[in-house]
């Protein structure tokens, strides 16, 4: 069919762009109309048209329309979804300064490579093709020298995959000089249309890739030479038997490990987030580790994951997850972050906040984790404050990485002001990263409008969460509290900050204690956002002391060189020697605490946040407290305070004497464990999650332990497992034990 030409002057005046001139295409791929006199006479009058119009039309600057945000991008006709709709997937990358980005050109209907072009805030179309299927998406991954791109023909939501449809790895060479890319290889990885399909590669080069199929969560791998692809095959673990809508993200991670978390929708308690891993240098490909469920319940999973790895922490990882609550209080988007061996839930926002489609950043440089979602528009647009799942605006929540906590208060960074926005993407490195070589990177996000068929981008220069960081850090929590009564004389003093510190501002010049107008002797440490003042003596009994972190130009500052404002000063008062006819309440926190699991039986998790009790695999927490000052004394009641983590329990768990306490939070393992006594002095459960409990002690047994050491443990006979919060998830939320004392 014939095209014919029109006139457009601008789409509602988006910012910047002005007028042009189009041509529409027939049926084909080509873009141009038929040979012969039909295009002389096409040119002839489009000739004539343009002169008559210049003489009328005067070109005008196009400003942006009322409630946009962020950067309109050029059309992507011609293919419906062209930045993915499930978050494991990633468009863009960095390398050699520049952002790149795996982007629909529509007059060629192919995925080409496009260069960002940060001084016009652009995208230039490297005319590289990646792909010649409209309706495929895509996981891209750039490892420093090699760019893979891994696409694959999709089904919608919920439905099963289909056979023959190659899912192909194109890998491409990069030249710095001419900054461009050649390509230099292309294989098939499996021969399914899947939901969704992502890519990694491990520290012996091999790229691995994830997808569901069949109801099983499946995986292949390339040789060392991330060229040539094996046979295709499922995890190897029962719990991989998942729902049709559930699907699978792969992440390298450790050192030397390569992880894979799947979303699990079968409708009862063993639905949830799991987690598993394989070690690089074993060279069975089925071996991977026992699942473990990073968030388990009915409804606390969907199949929404986006995975990132904080290089400088070794195991720790970090996935933006979606659940399927539908209580407005709960979490409907989280953060699970894998510390060593342990998972914690951290609530991004709630089912009220109506929030989708959520991928995490990772800011080195400022310390920041950085979370962008779709939420309901913002006041003054089209459908304002509309909840659907059709799209609607891109807002970002951070929060620094060294104290999760997600507000309510969010950023818009990409709003259509009259048209939905949705399926915000970017890219699996970190930012602002020498070790991801992303170093002064800033930030990139990208998202697409459906019904105008226009990608959307919000660039940050800066990439610290919004802006550098200029906010001073505070103390958040102390230990003793300030206060406190009753302390051991043996105690260390800890302060935890709001953010990531400078390390050496952190000293003993910076963090003292003084009794009077003496100071205490002591070495002072800082690690993980904690300080601590460890005396060189004990202190003495029955007397007041003050804890100071100083602040201002010469006191402690945080990593981007923000001095603490003002000094952080608190007092407490140590228990006194003897007793006397008046009780006396003392509040101990944990000296020592671990768990350890018949699963990993030589494994030690003393730096763990969580504490884990169960029954299937068997697990037992080890609590320890210094009661040496208390020698003497008459014990009315104790009570153990302890608070839940990210998940409860249906069951019962026990608190019971240990009589050895030769165990060492760094050293303690589940062959090495010492015995728990037989009677239960207390029992906790049920159990909610992120909640604090209380659990009465029975004094027979308790009071014997009086001025030594006292070794706690917990256990169960129930196999729902309970995760509770370790002393290093920080002072507030460490176990603790009340005494009351005559």
């Amino acid at each position: 069919m014939l095209g014919y030409a029109f006139f457009h002057v601008g789409r509602r005046g988006r910012g910047g762009r002005t007028s042009w001139l189009g041509v529409r295409r027939g049926r084909g791929r080509s873009a141009g109309l038929r040979r012969g006199s039909r295009n002389l006479w096409l040119h002839a009058l489009l000739t004539a048209l343009l002169l008559a119009l210049s003489a009328l039309v005067v070109p005008v600057t196009a400003t942006a329309a009322a409630g946009d945000v962020g950067v309109e991008d050029f059309s992507h006709s011609g293919t419906g979804t062209p930045t993915g709709t499930k978050r494991q997937e990633n468009a863009l990358w960095f390398n050699d300064g520049i952002w790149w980005g795996n982007l629909w050109d529509t007059a060629s209907s192919d995925f080409h490579i496009f260069r960002f072009n940060a001084a016009t805030n652009s995208w230039v179309n490297t005319g590289v093709t990646t792909e010649t299927q409209a309706n495929t998406h895509h996981d891209v991954l750039w490892d420093g020298k090699t760019l893979f791109v891994a696409s694959y023909r999709f089904v919608n939501d919920g439905l099963p995959f289909e056979p023959n449809f190659p899912s192909t790895m194109r890998r491409y060479s990069y030249n710095s000089s001419t900054k461009t890319y050649t390509l230099l290889s292309s294989q098939r990885i499996h021969n399914n249309k899947v939901e969704t399909m992502s890519i990694d590669k491990d520290s012996t080069g091999r790229v691995w890739a994830t997808w569901q199929q069949g109801n099983r969560i499946f995986l292949n791998v390339t040789g060392t030479d991330g060229i040539t692809w094996g046979t295709p095959f499922a995890h190897p673990a029962s719990l991989s038997n998942v729902s049709v809508d559930d699907n699978s993200a792969v992440i390298a991670f450790g050192p030397g490990k390569i992880g894979v978390m799947w979303s699990r929708q079968v409708g009862d308690a063993t639905d949830g987030m799991y987690w598993s891993y394989h070690v690089d240098t074993d060279p069975s490909n089925t071996a991977w580790t026992t699942p473990v469920a990073a968030v388990k319940g009915l409804r606390s999973g969907d199949d929404h994951m986006n995975l990132k790895w904080l290089d400088s922490t070794n195991h720790q990882v970090f996935a933006a997850v979606k659940t399927s609550n539908t209580s407005a209080s709960l979490p409907l988007i989280q953060l699970l972050v894998l510390n060593g061996t342990a998972w914690t839930a951290h609530t991004i926002a709630t089912v009220s906040e109506c929030p989708n489609r959520v991928i995490v950043m990772i800011d080195e440089f400022a310390q920041r984790l950085r979370t962008f979602a779709t939420y309901p528009k913002p006041s003054g647009t089209t459908n304002a404050g509309v909840c659907t799942s059709s799209g609607g605006a891109i807002y970002e929540k951070s929060t620094p990485l060294n104290n999760i906590s997600f507000t309510t208060t969010k950023t818009a960074r990409i709003v259509d002001g009259d048209q939905y926005v949705h399926n915000v993407t970017s890219t699996r490195q970190n930012l602002n990263s020498n070790a991801s070589g992303t170093a002064n990177s800033g930030l990139l996000v990208l998202a697409d409008v459906n019904a105008t068929s226009r990608y959307w981008h919000y660039y940050d220069s800066t990439g610290g969460g919004g802006g550098a960081d200029t906010t001073a850090p505070t103390v958040t929590g102390t230990s003793p509290t300030a206060g406190a009564t009753g302390t051991a004389v043996t105690t260390n003093v800890t302060g935890t900050f709001s953010e990531a510190m400078t390390s050496s501002t952190v000293t003993s010049s910076t963090f003292t204690l003084t009794s009077s107008t003496t100071t205490v002797g002591a070495a002072v440490t800082y690690s993980g956002g904690v300080a601590t003042l460890n005396p060189t003596a004990d202190l003495a009994a029955g007397t007041t002391y003050t804890a100071t972190i100083k602040g201002g130009a010469s006191g402690v500052k945080d990593a981007a060189g923000n001095a603490m404002a003002t000094d952080k000063t608190w007092q407490f008062t140590t228990a006194a020697v003897g007793g006397g006819t008046t009780p006396q309440t003392v509040t101990l926190t944990a000296t020592a605490d671990s768990y350890v699991t018949s699963a990993s039986p030589t494994t030690n998790f003393g730096t763990s946040t969580l504490l884990g009790v169960d029954n299937s695999p068997v697990e037992g927490t080890y609590l320890k407290f210094d009661l040496s000052a208390y020698a003497g004394r008459t014990l009315q009641s104790a009570t153990l305070q302890l608070r839940s983590a990210g998940s409860g329990s249906t069951g019962q768990q026990n608190v019971k004497l240990v009589a050895n306490d030769g165990w060492s939070e760094t050293g303690i393992t589940y062959n090495n464990r010492p015995a728990m006594g037989t009677t239960a002095i207390g029992t906790l459960g049920p159990t909610a999650t992120n909640t604090g409990y209380s659990v009465p002690l029975t004094v027979t047994g308790l009071a014997g332990e009086l001025g030594q050491q006292l070794t706690l443990g917990m256990d169960s006979s129930s196999s729902d497992g309970l995760d509770l919060n370790s002393r290093e998830a920080g002072s507030t939320l460490a176990p603790k034990l009340v005494l009351t004392l005559n």
